[in-house]
């Protein structure tokens, strides 16, 4: 199945930032349309699951280095783990601002389902966490996803994070990136 392929491939990925084996194309790209362009992608099947999804972005561009291909599936990452935790009904916002200094770039992915205890928001991003939340299997995974998104970010110079105000009240999960100066190519 699709969904086999894509565990095996976020575990080579995993593995790969975890050894230090994954190469970047870095490229000078406006994040605000690569949001975009992902959240369009992934659209009609989380309408489909019954969420409404809103976007919103910055009217200039946003410019970081990067690799286009790697940021677009972390943000994918982000946004079927915002689905499979979201039951129909619910929302899913996606945001990309700078940060108060202005350095950084962050995407933020925030939805209205389960959120998370406290213990859980500090490790959502290790490998196979969710793998041991036997409360509710079919919700599972391996967790992988956001694993890869904290490697991605990381080998960009950039952090992954995670805030919830606790359960049943929703999860944000953001993606920082350095901005780079507009006039580097």
């Amino acid at each position: 199945s699709t969904h086999m392929g894509r565990i095996v491939d976020d575990l080579l990925d995993v593995s790969r930032v975890a050894r230090g084996k994954l190469l970047l194309r870095k490229e000078r790209l406006d994040l605000a349309a690569l949001v975009r362009t992902s959240v369009d992608d992934h659209r009609v099947m989380l309408e489909a699951a019954g969420l409404a999804v809103t976007v919103a972005l910055p009217p200039e561009p946003v410019w970081v280095l990067a690799d286009a291909t790697r940021i677009s599936q972390a943000i994918a990452n982000l946004l079927l783990n915002s689905q499979k935790f979201t039951d129909s009904g619910g929302a899913i916002d996606v945001t990309v601002a700078l940060d108060e200094n202005g350095a950084s770039a962050v995407v933020s992915v925030r939805d209205t389902g389960l959120g998370m205890e406290p213990e859980m928001v500090a490790r959502a991003f290790d490998p196979f966490i969710q793998a041991e939340q036997a409360l509710d299997r079919s919700r599972g995974g391996l967790g992988l996803g956001l694993a890869l998104v904290k490697g991605l970010a990381e080998l960009h110079e950039g952090s992954a994070s995670a805030l919830s105000p606790g359960l049943g009240q929703g999860s944000t999960f953001s993606l920082r990136l350095p901005l780079t100066s507009a006039t580097s190519a």
